[in-house]
């Protein structure tokens, strides 16, 4: 089949080649139509409909339900009646109870939060499936073995700034750090770094309000085969949900597929194989968190053997090809 994918500039440089390679396992084509809000709603449709006319696309698949900044929503009813539209969520469905007759437009509708599917259901009566983001094939091609050197004890990825659960849950392991002198690191874009004063202000803030973490933070975004790396290099490799997700999202695969170990705050486990204890760990509380840490910096065959059974589980069931099959079923 003929596929276009349907992301924007956020998605696209994380999840493209993942989709691509994963596809093509398939015996897929792949387009990637990633969206230009530079331009306007009506712009970017007539692009999308010349890309299905010229490729012959036979399923769009759009990965979150797009709108621009004036609120518009991006798939209108000349796209649907051109070809089979199939919805994909990576992120909450915002403000569900407002999609309006729009939604309908979607012959298949795919979320990994349960509740989207729950709320489709009472407000529109559609009948969604609950489809975790599964791992892409360059989280799963190398997994970590015993002679992979693992020089960093604590690590995280993400956006931390303005997100009070994610900074206190680091804070909290950035003084048990500091405490135990154990070796941990938090990327990503923390303050502004555009001017030089920027840089000095931003830093200046951060360490007044959070004294430990600012020990160990790097303003500095990663592209994904070093993320891939990073999470190869550390023996906890910690999770923290945002507000309002209730179940495991895309970095809970993505860390695993490779052997590597996972400490993430826990989540709905819906039907998922995974099991606590057994194909990665999790915790309610900054307490919590604190002993688990200290427990398996101390129980090194522990936790490896629980990062092998999850990475083995992880290629098996939750891969990004297994996840396509079912879409394009």
């Amino acid at each position: 089949m003929n596929i276009c994918m349907v992301t924007n500039s956020r998605n696209g440089s994380i999840f493209s080649n993942n989709i691509i390679k994963a596809n093509a396992q398939l015996g897929n084509n792949t387009d990637i139509f990633e969206i230009d809000y530079d331009k306007s709603v009506q712009e970017e449709q007539n692009r999308l409909l010349a890309v299905i006319k010229h490729k012959k696309i036979d399923i769009v698949l759009f990965l979150n339900d797009f709108r621009f900044p004036d609120q518009t929503f991006f798939l209108n009813e000349t796209i649907a009646q051109k070809v089979d539209c199939r919805l994909w969520v990576w992120d909450a469905m915002h403000d569900i109870n407002d999609l309006k007759n729009h939604i309908y437009l979607y012959s298949k509708i795919y979320s990994f939060e349960i509740n989207d599917i729950l709320r489709l259901k009472e407000y529109y009566s559609i009948e969604g499936e609950y489809l975790p983001l599964f791992a892409g094939p360059e989280f799963y091609a190398s997994p970590r073995t015993s002679e992979d050197k693992q020089d960093i004890d604590i690590f995280f990825i993400g956006t931390i700034a303005g997100i009070q659960k994610r900074l206190e849950i680091l804070e909290a392991a950035a003084k048990l750090a500091y405490e135990k002198n154990y070796k941990m690191l938090v990327l990503w874009r923390i303050w502004h770094n555009h001017h030089w004063y920027q840089r000095i202000i931003g830093k200046w803030k951060f360490k007044h309000r959070y004294p430990y973490l600012s020990k160990y933070v790097e303003n500095k975004v990663l592209v994904p085969k070093d993320v891939i790396e990073y999470y190869k290099r550390t023996k906890i490799n910690l999770n923290i949900h945002i507000e309002g997700h209730t179940c495991y999202n895309c970095r809970t695969f993505e860390v695993v597929a490779n052997n590597n170990f996972l400490l993430t705050d826990r989540q709905n486990i819906c039907d998922l194989k995974l099991e606590e204890g057994k194909h990665f760990d999790c915790y309610s509380n900054t307490r919590e968190l604190v002993d688990k840490i200290q427990y398996y910096m101390n129980n090194d065959d522990k936790r490896n053997h629980i990062a092998n059974e999850g990475g083995q589980l992880i290629r098996e069931e939750y891969n990004l090809v297994n996840a396509l099959k079912i879409i394009f079923s």
